[in-house]
């Protein structure tokens, strides 16, 4: 079974997005980009709500960064009931049920799923027990209000810190998984 995590950077008071949506703020070293070289050579497949799509699809296609080619070449899962097509290269727009479908895409073979993003898929697939892993990369930065990473969170979870490091930039890399 594929194991599924979601990464998200955060402000240091929870917020994934400035009051505007602003993500000017987001943090990124030579420990960021080793860090992620390395995430995505693990992974086979990205999952994405809507938004960060969007977001994904209007920059990757033509970046000339150095992780572009893989993100680009990434099968990419968007779950959107509002889309009607999704055009960014292997991507394949899911309009069902967001659970059943990551069910099935756990069951298969492969490495790694990674959500980026997507903090209402998240919290659907919180409320599922599907996320195996939390990333939680903390800026050092407080925003004082924006988009909280935890959305719709209706009941506990209770987290075990795995790991954790420190980028040169200060920001903070924290690896949970549920108990």
């Amino acid at each position: 079974m594929r194991r599924l995590f979601w990464q998200m950077m955060i402000s240091l008071d929870g917020f994934m997005e400035g009051p505007n949506s602003e993500l000017d703020w987001l943090v990124s070293d030579e420990d960021f980009d080793r860090y992620g070289r390395g995430m995505l050579a693990s992974i086979d497949g990205m999952l994405l709500g809507r938004k960060t799509y969007q977001l994904f699809a209007s920059h990757w296609p033509t970046s000339t960064q150095s992780e572009a080619p893989r993100l680009n070449e990434l099968p990419k899962y968007v779950f959107s009931r509002t889309l009607e097509r999704v055009e960014w290269n292997n991507s394949t727009l899911v309009r069902s049920d967001a659970v059943e479908a990551v069910q099935r895409l756990k069951q298969q073979p492969g490495r790694e799923l990674a959500l980026f993003g997507s903090a209402e898929l998240a919290s659907t697939l919180m409320r599922a027990g599907l996320i195996d892993e939390y990333r939680i990369l903390v800026a050092p930065i407080a925003l004082g209000s924006g988009a909280p990473m935890f959305r719709h969170v209706e009941q506990r979870v209770r987290l075990r810190l795995t790991r954790s490091e420190t980028f040169s930039s200060g920001v903070v890399l924290s690896y949970y998984e549920p108990r």
